[in-house]
């Protein structure tokens, strides 16, 4: 336990200051950023056992914290009541893959358990596919196949419970209201 305290107040002595300059940078706002430098400390403290085995613990800090300022900016995202508003006459709003987070939080439970838990850890956590592949005794070709096959099988789970359609480019068109059930 020690030893992982001490990494981690290690990653954090060497790289606090210049995380706190980029959310100031990004927040405008030095209350924000403390906030959210603390939020960061505490992401790093709850995932101790894989912080300290990361080649790269400043990549990681930087990734929970712009992750951090992104979803405050979510919160802050100004409510409307929809009692207020006729949603039929409202356009679509933003493109269509911002909202495919729900679709996919949807779906990964639904994924067999090696799937989602690979798709959790490098795609969601920002766990490298090197980490990934030494902490549970893989080669790195290996995960990388075994990633690429769970982001096709989470592809096809995708097309096929939001119905998601993709324009002439193979962006993502369009896809099903998030609200109905997968």
């Amino acid at each position: 336990m020690h030893k992982k305290a001490s990494c981690i107040e290690a990653a954090w002595q060497s790289h606090h200051q210049e995380l706190y300059r980029f959310l100031v940078k990004h927040c405008s706002d030095k209350d924000a950023a403390d906030e959210l430098l603390q939020r960061v400390y505490m992401q790093a403290l709850t995932h101790k056992t894989e912080f300290c085995e990361m080649a790269t613990p400043r990549a990681w800090l930087y990734t929970v914290a712009k992750r951090q300022w992104i979803d405050e900016q979510r919160r802050r995202k100004p409510w409307v009541d929809v009692d207020d508003i006729d949603i039929a006459d409202e356009p679509a709003a933003g493109m269509p893959v911002d909202s495919l987070a729900a679709c996919i939080a949807k779906a990964l439970p639904h994924c067999e358990a090696d799937d989602a838990h690979i798709l959790s850890e490098c795609d969601l956590n920002g766990i490298k596919q090197a980490d990934y592949a030494r902490r549970h005794g893989l080669t790195l070709a290996a995960t990388k196949a075994r990633l690429r096959r769970a982001r096709q099988r989470l592809r096809e789970r995708l097309i096929q419970q939001c119905q998601i359609t993709f324009d002439a480019n193979g962006r993502i068109c369009c896809h099903r209201a998030l609200h109905e059930n997968l």
